[in-house]
């Protein structure tokens, strides 16, 4: 019969309890069971290894951690990180134990070596660099092996428990994992829970305050993670369960289940991606990713939040998975500082890889997923950003502030943007997270009609941005002005011949905190509208075929602080909406709202633009900056079309003679200098530029439209507020 000993600790603080428990079980064969005192202290020095199969490490009466008699073991060895090695040892059990890692550096980590080596006096001995896992089970050769009731904490190398490559049927069972690691940027990171067995169940576990993975999921197939909660709590996390990584089974997630686990903060901390399917949710997408998309996993009936995340569920890279029945909790907001990745769709719930992009084939998703771009989500940062840009589609925010990212408007650094009890469009100062409708106005739209109305700002997947009530009647449309100019471009043809590209561009509406505060672009990244005109050195380009809409001036609303005033008399109260008010509500519809606009035509009436006959331009007609791409010079005009200037509209073309040429585009330079670059088959000429890098160079161009002081100009202004450059004659 297999031996069972309760192993005291060995009386010198200085012994290696580890190599003592070692060798009970290498001497008493498979099968052993070594029992550990409760509520006592065992220091390691070395790892312990279970050396046989069907053995076990337990708290002699296997008490709950809950219950204060969990015995404690701590790894103290220098470059040690590993406390329990039973790799590739079938039936092998790890029960009721209190391991702690002993890294001890907190939220983040040291900010300098002295303080490094203080907490290593203290005890808090820090990261082993190339440390391995707290714990290491599985393996190949390993059937049946099970962590079960255990408290695992603050390893010190890359996860507090590796289910090792290619180990069979392998259980985790209702313990409590973390704090593991410090969080990003700074790091060293750390994983709760990693897992690469076949056929695993990973259940009723707690993980908290893990920074790199809470549970990462490294394809097992067959693999069932249920009924989790994973909890940042005072340390932001990366992702909470991770099906990305594409190794070992090479992507294969086949029947790998993700159900009923509950992702949630507290307090101040965030967690980037609560669900991630497919490689480019985590890592930058690469043209190698188009054929390497994991497949065949299942994630059902989730709970996200209460609290702060940036992305809820995400899919890109991703084949053939199922992902239904998850919910968000009331008390859950999606939001970020996107500035360091811009390319992706905002902070939102459920958001997929645009569906002509080839990334997620074969996948049953959901009501309520948006499709954006969505590559390296984790880059997007805690907080909130100086600027969002939102493609066709994915914007719907109702007058309660609620929109697919959740509650309190559309947010950024020091601002909120909030659609008005009238229908107007807000951007209100917001020093602390607030409610919608309280803080300063800084901009409004100045348009609305009465209260009662149900108005929600949205924008189509055609690119239009409006507000509109609850019976269609449309109360702000920023581009309504510009139709009749695109009408006849649609009649005229573009100058450019359109590129064939292997997936859409879409429009977007960018919101910022800084002048521009709203830009819309068109799909072919043509300015449609702006609340202003003034681009900075380094940052701006126009590339030929492309032009930019100066809208007049009376349709670019008001800026600074500007009291609730009055509002246009507009249709008599509606009744109140019947729509739910817990916003997963309101993003399902958002998304039903998307399917309708990709099936109709319709829109919402628009406003009768203010445009006198074409051959008589005023104010209230816009103004255009163009790039032609074909003589190499840049024109502003007034004319019928954004891209057919005629010479009684003309007021500036730069330079005077055209060229015969295949391109052309136009850059801002760093150094202050107006650029226009031509291309002839491989040859590249510069005819044209503003020569205004000298001593006081330009910092921003300035652009002026029919009706504005100065103009219709093309200007540059330098640091001291000084013009260096105008186009008026």
């Amino acid at each position: 019969m297999a031996p069972t000993h309760t192993f005291a600790p060995l009386p010198s603080p200085q012994a290696d309890n580890a190599a003592a428990i070692t060798k009970l079980f290498a001497d008493g064969g498979p099968g052993t069971t070594v029992l550990l005192l409760p509520s006592t202290l065992y220091n390691l020095v070395t790892v312990i290894n279970f050396s046989h199969p069907y053995t076990t490490l337990a708290t002699v009466g296997y008490p709950t951690f809950e219950t204060g008699q969990q015995a404690v073991l701590e790894t103290r060895g220098d470059k040690e990180s590993t406390a329990v090695f039973m790799l590739n040892l079938s039936g092998s059990a790890l029960k009721r134990v209190h391991i702690r890692g002993c890294r001890g550096w907190g939220r983040r980590k040291p900010e300098s070596k002295e303080e490094e080596e203080r907490l290593r006096r203290e005890g808090r001995l820090g990261w082993v660099e190339g440390g391995g896992a707290l714990v290491l089970m599985g393996g190949q050769q390993s059937e049946d092996s099970l962590i079960e009731g255990c408290r695992l904490e603050d390893p010190r190398g890359w996860t507090a428990v590796h289910v090792c490559d290619y180990s069979n049927r392998p259980k985790v069972l209702n313990n409590i994992v973390g704090p593991c690691g410090q969080e990003a940027s700074g790091g060293p990171w750390a994983d709760g829970l990693s897992v690469a067995g076949k056929d695993s169940l990973i259940s009723g576990n707690t993980v908290f305050d893990a920074t790199d993975g809470a549970i990462v999921v490294f394809c097992a197939p067959g693999s069932t993670i249920s009924d989790n909660t994973i909890i940042a709590r005072s340390r932001d996390l990366l992702g909470a369960i991770n099906m990305v990584d594409t190794f070992p089974f090479d992507r294969d997630f086949t029947n790998t289940r993700v159900v009923g686990n509950v992702i949630r903060t507290e307090g101040d901390a965030y967690i980037r991606l609560g669900i991630g399917c497919g490689m480019t949710c985590w890592a930058p997408f690469e043209p190698g990713h188009m054929g390497a998309q994991n497949y065949g996993g299942h994630v059902l009936h989730n709970f996200l939040g209460p609290g702060t995340l940036g992305y809820g569920i995400a899919l890109s890279s991703a084949k053939d998975f199922t992902v239904q029945g998850n919910a968000v909790l009331p008390g859950t907001s999606f939001s970020g500082d996107t500035d360091r990745v811009p390319w992706n769709a905002p902070p939102t719930a459920f958001i997929t890889e645009w569906s002509d992009r080839g990334r997620t084939p074969g996948c049953n998703i959901q009501e309520g997923f948006l499709e954006g771009e969505v590559s390296y989500l984790i880059g997007t940062e805690s907080g909130v950003g100086s600027r969002l840009t939102y493609e066709g589609g994915q914007l719907a925010l109702d007058v309660e502030g609620r929109s697919a990212s959740g509650e309190g408007g559309i947010r950024l650094r020091g601002a909120r943007w909030e659609v008005g009890q009238r229908g107007e469009l807000l951007m209100r100062e917001e020093k602390e997270k607030s409610q919608v409708g309280t803080g300063k106005v800084l901009w409004t739209s100045g348009s609305g009609g009465i209260e009662g109305s149900n108005p929600v700002l949205k924008f189509s997947m055609a690119g239009q941005l409006s507000i509109a009530g609850a019976d269609g009647t449309t109360f702000w449309d920023p581009t309504a002005y510009l139709r009749p100019h695109l009408d006849v471009l649609a009649q005229l043809g573009p100058r450019k011949p359109k590129v064939p590209k292997d997936h859409l561009e879409h429009p977007n509406v960018a919101f910022a905190v800084s002048e521009p505060l709203l830009t819309i672009r068109d799909s072919e990244g043509n300015i449609q509208y702006a609340t202003s005109y003034e681009y900075a050195h380094g940052q701006w380009e126009l590339r030929g075929g492309q032009w930019i809409s100066i809208a007049p001036t009376d349709l670019r609303g008001v800026v600074h602080g500007l009291a609730d005033g009055p509002a246009t008399p507009g249709p008599p109260p509606l009744p109140t909406s019947s729509r739910p008010h817990h916003f997963s509500s309101f993003v399902k519809g958002l998304a039903s709202d998307i399917n309708d606009m990709r099936t109709s035509s319709s829109a919402p009436p628009a406003i009768p633009p203010r445009l006198s006959p074409v051959g008589n331009p005023c104010p209230s007609q816009p103004t255009f900056l163009y790039m032609d791409p074909h003589t190499a010079q840049l024109f502003l005009h007034s004319s019928p079309s954004p891209t057919h200037p005629v010479p009684e509209h003309t007021h500036w073309v730069a330079p005077e003679n055209p060229s015969v040429v295949d391109d052309a585009w136009f850059v801002f330079q760093g150094d202050g200098n107006g650029v226009l670059y031509a291309r002839a088959g491989d040859n590249v000429t510069v005819p044209w530029a503003t020569a205004t890098n000298g001593e006081k160079p330009p910092v921003k161009i300035v652009l002026k439209g029919l009706g504005e002081k100065d103009g219709p100009a093309f200007e540059m202004w330098n640091e001291a507020g000084e013009r260096v450059f105008t186009s008026k004659r």
